[in-house]
């Protein structure tokens, strides 16, 4: 007798919306219920268009689909073949797959209505002490005595490629179409940013700079840093402008997390940069991810307990999101919808 198949049963309406969103915009979802539940319990206020975040989350957007429209404008203009719907198509797939991190600007730019509402004392002093206890003398201290400007622009530079290098990895993944590949990343920037975050609101922390017992009573030396080319003065300035969140932000360390993140999935999907040689990528952002991490003490943005937490963060997110991947319903079909 030949044996009967059996159907595969149906899945049930939360299996169907859970492979419909992914497992990105559900833990964006998520957290941003928890954002709103935060503050309907504490009165803090989230303004959607506040502070340019419609602005900066829209351009981003818009940009990535115009660098596709680019790609092939004089077919899509001229309408030759199907281009017009395969740029249709692929803008809707850019959207889908990008947005989630491009929404995550909306809640950075509200954070700062949140960030003390739980905790009103920063744990500054926690982490200083902590500090002490552990090298004997701040570790942000020490390093104000080795500083030099060449030094100090180098740093700044470094800190500066907390961005630039996960971008480089992620538009690859996206431009050579390992979409999968792309939405795990996705996945983890969404899952590092949600929990950084929430960490931000539960125990708000300053970076040295702004500490008063180091800032403003002499324990730095030189008071202020100083860079050759200037480096370290315009990007600290920027820094500052587009942080709402500076002296509440610093645990953990996001920008150690994401380097790390970078680091790992460099080594990981590292042929989605270079094809023929799938580590090189990995051995690139090496030095630069090292001289970052040392930079977020070195130029006075972080305690080692923050730089600790990003990284344990980072490693946290790496080996949760490939489960989430494997296991999350509809995964297959994601991968190519």
């Amino acid at each position: 007798m030949e044996s009967l198949s059996v159907p595969a049963p149906e899945p049930s309406p939360v299996s169907r919306l859970l492979a419909f969103l992914g497992p990105d915009f559900t833990l964006f979802l998520l957290f941003l219920a928890l954002f709103a539940g935060l503050g309907v319990a504490y009165g803090a206020s989230f303004h959607v268009a506040g502070e340019g975040s419609i602005a900066i989350a829209g351009g981003l957007g818009l940009g990535l689909v115009a660098i596709r429209f680019m790609y092939r404008a004089r077919s899509i203009v001229l309408g030759a073949g199907n281009e017009r719907a395969l740029f249709l198509e692929a803008s809707r797939r850019i959207l889908r797959d990008w947005g989630p991190m491009i929404l995550l600007v909306i809640v950075f730019e509200n954070l700062h209505q949140f960030t003390g509402v739980i905790r009103k004392v920063p744990i500054d002093d926690a982490l200083y002490a902590l500090d002490l206890r552990v090298f004997g003398v701040e570790p942000s201290v020490w390093l104000s005595k080795h500083n030099t400007p060449l030094l100090t622009d180098w740093f700044a530079l470094a800190y500066g490629m907390y961005f630039v290098l996960p971008m480089i990895l992620a538009v690859m993944l996206s431009m050579r179409g390992r979409r999968a590949d792309f939405r795990e990343l996705a996945t983890s920037v969404v899952l590092h940013m949600c929990i950084g975050f929430l960490c931000f609101i539960l125990f708000p922390a300053g970076p040295p700079r702004f500490y008063e017992p180091l800032a403003l009573h002499g324990g730095f030396d030189p008071p202020q840093l100083h860079s050759y080319f200037g480096l370290w003065e315009w990007s600290q300035g920027a820094w500052d402008s587009a942080n709402p969140v500076r002296d509440h932000s610093s645990f953990p360390s996001m920008h150690c997390a994401i380097a790390l993140m970078t680091l790992l999935y460099g080594w990981r999907f590292g042929a989605g940069v270079f094809p023929r040689r799938p580590r090189l990528f990995f051995w690139l952002c090496l030095p630069i991810v090292v001289s970052l991490w040392v930079s977020t003490v070195y130029l006075r943005h972080h305690w080692v307990p923050d730089c600790i937490a990003g990284m344990a963060l980072g490693v946290f997110c790496f080996r949760v999101t490939p489960i989430l991947r494997r296991r999350w319903p509809g995964a297959e079909a994601a991968a190519h919808g």
